[in-house]
């Protein structure tokens, strides 16, 4: 599990990925065709969650029912879609949460024995658990691998183990060094390149304004952590065979990792709030936080409280440990299982594959409010996503 994550850490942060993502990003963190929404941080969870029906919830007596659960804000314009082209399967999709009041929803389901979803969005690095249970389905009955072709080899590798494929990968998170102009430059500041800029930058920042700060360090978001720890190949995991899983949090990289945003904090250089919060998106908003290390779904979350900062927004790569290096990270990202629980698997399975694996469902999610980045390469490796980017950045820009 802990070798998968970290896999899929720093396959997914190519530089293409990140060029990306910069480009659809530049014209405000409100409309970010790239920044997707997949992924709330287990951190900022409700442990009481409610139900909400997204989609669907009519459906005619001669179609399956399919019950599917996920967050993303707009899938359920995808499942409309795929309703009313599929009119003997009916799907319906359920919000009961992002992460963990999801997770924690299934699992008292898969142990009560029932109420489970048949399909639901869980995390790259959630989905192990479901497998190591044997709570997922194998969807390579139901024709999973002729879809292999169509994603990045590390989404793939991500859901599959040994010959099984047991979810359809979804969106995923490159990491970006999100900035708001007109504060960065009030303060003679340009994005940092390598992390000793950054750490000069937020000092000189703070100085110059002690009531605000170069960006937000949120210590309780193990996700965000692990993901810049990834970055700085400072991962705490390591796998070699068999059941021979050490985990190292006190080694060199990760104890100079550790000392790095320590002495930021321990100077009052960089804020301490909980990351996807009201209070750090007042704070980005306002800025008294000059910039934001997130992800690709990061400003879906931000758009609604950004107010007086509205196109000011912008995004680069993330600062580099070594100078001249292109290392990236990935927070986040999703896929789809079927669960065992399913009565219809074969039904759940065209779902899921139709909804990760089809221009049609692909033409829908990248748009807003879902704004989701592929991992399905027929997209990300097609002109008119970043033309389409810039043509918005433009209009934006005006």
């Amino acid at each position: 599990m802990s070798s998968r994550t970290r896999r899929m850490t720093m396959a997914v942060a190519g530089a293409a990925a990140i060029s990306l993502l910069a480009a659809c990003s530049s014209g405000g963190s409100s409309t970010s065709a790239a920044g997707g929404t997949t992924s709330s941080p287990a951190s900022t969870a409700s442990a009481s969650p409610s139900v909400s029906v997204v989609a669907g919830g009519s459906c005619s007596a001669n179609a399956t029912k399919v019950l599917f659960w996920a967050w993303v804000p707009g899938m359920g314009r995808a499942v409309t879609e795929f309703n009313q082209t599929h009119p003997n399967i009916c799907v319906t999709q359920e919000d009961v949460g992002a992460g963990n009041p999801e997770y924690v929803a299934i699992t008292n389901a898969l142990k009560a024995g029932s109420g489970a979803p048949d399909v639901a969005e869980v995390e790259f690095d959630e989905l192990p658990s479901f497998e190591v249970t044997k709570n997922v389905v194998n969807l390579v009955p139901y024709g999973a691998n002729t879809y292999k072709s169509k994603f990045t080899t590390w989404a793939w590798d991500e859901v599959s183990q040994g010959a099984g494929v047991y979810a359809m990968p979804g969106d995923a998170g490159p990491m970006a060094f999100y900035y708001n102009t007109k504060e960065l430059a009030k303060y003679g500041i340009t994005p940092p390149t390598t992390w000793a800029e950054f750490a000069t930058d937020a000092a000189k920042l703070h100085k110059a304004n002690p009531n605000a700060y170069m960006t937000n360090f949120s210590a309780i978001d193990l996700q965000w952590v692990m993901s810049l720890m990834a970055q700085d190949n400072a991962w705490p995991f390591a796998y070699s065979g068999g059941s021979n899983v050490t985990i190292n949090w006190t080694g060199p990289k990760q104890m100079a990792f550790a000392s790095y945003w320590q002495n930021l904090l321990a100077a009052h250089e960089v804020n301490a709030t909980t990351d996807v919060s009201a209070t750090s998106f007042a704070d980005l908003d306002k800025g008294i936080d000059a910039s934001w290390l997130s992800s690709a779904w990061g400003p879906s979350y931000f758009a609604p409280d950004a107010k007086t900062s509205l196109g000011d927004w912008r995004a680069a790569p993330l600062p580099q440990w070594t100078a001249g290096a292109s290392a990236a990270a990935n927070w986040g990202g999703s896929t789809y299982p079927v669960f065992s629980q399913s009565k219809h698997p074969k039904e759940a399975a065209e779902f899921a594959e139709w909804l990760n694996a089809t221009d049609a469902s692909w033409n829908i999610t990248k748009t807003a409010p879902s704004s989701l980045f592929p991992t399905y390469l027929p997209l990300l490796n097609d002109p008119s996503l970043l033309i389409g980017c810039q043509q918005l950045v433009a209009r934006i820009s005006e």
